[in-house]
């Protein structure tokens, strides 16, 4: 275990665990024993990213950041979901077959969004990382020059 492979370890966890799929641990292992990364702190981040109070703001927001980035470039999808759609679907007025194109486009816009968060999340992490580890060293290095005299 070493700033680096720790570093690896937390970007590919927090990039994988953003993606809206099921398969993240299958993925992490194998770019992990791939690049060398610490496999256990790579498992844990996408928990940490999309866990149980955070899957949905994450992929909220993941959703209007793809969406967003589309309407700039004129390739926002013209069926979307929205509420109105919900709410229809729970009081049984349409059924799940009429919206697959809804959900279909809203599943890509996701994936857009989420990919773009989880780069910059995971690029985040990485350099939060080596520079936290870099602080820390200078820390216990100052401590024990301190010790000496």
């Amino acid at each position: 275990m070493h700033r680096r492979n720790v570093a690896r370890g937390a970007a590919i966890g927090i990039f994988i665990g953003s993606l809206p799929y099921f398969g993240h641990v299958a993925t992490i292992l194998v770019l992990c024993l791939w690049r060398k990364a610490y496999i256990p702190l790579a498992i844990i981040m996408p928990f940490l990213v999309t866990g149980p109070l955070t899957i949905v703001p994450f992929f909220y927001a993941s959703y209007q950041l793809g969406f967003w980035l589309l309407e700039r470039f004129s390739l926002a999808p013209a069926i979307t979901i929205h509420y109105a759609d919900i709410h229809r679907l729970f009081l049984g007025k349409i059924t799940v077959g009429a919206m697959g194109d809804r959900l279909w486009h809203a599943y890509w816009v996701t994936w857009i969004g989420s990919t773009i968060m989880g780069a910059v999340l995971s690029g985040s992490a990485y350099l939060a990382i080596l520079l936290g580890w870099r602080l820390w060293i200078r820390f216990r290095l100052s401590r024990r020059r301190q010790a000496r005299y």
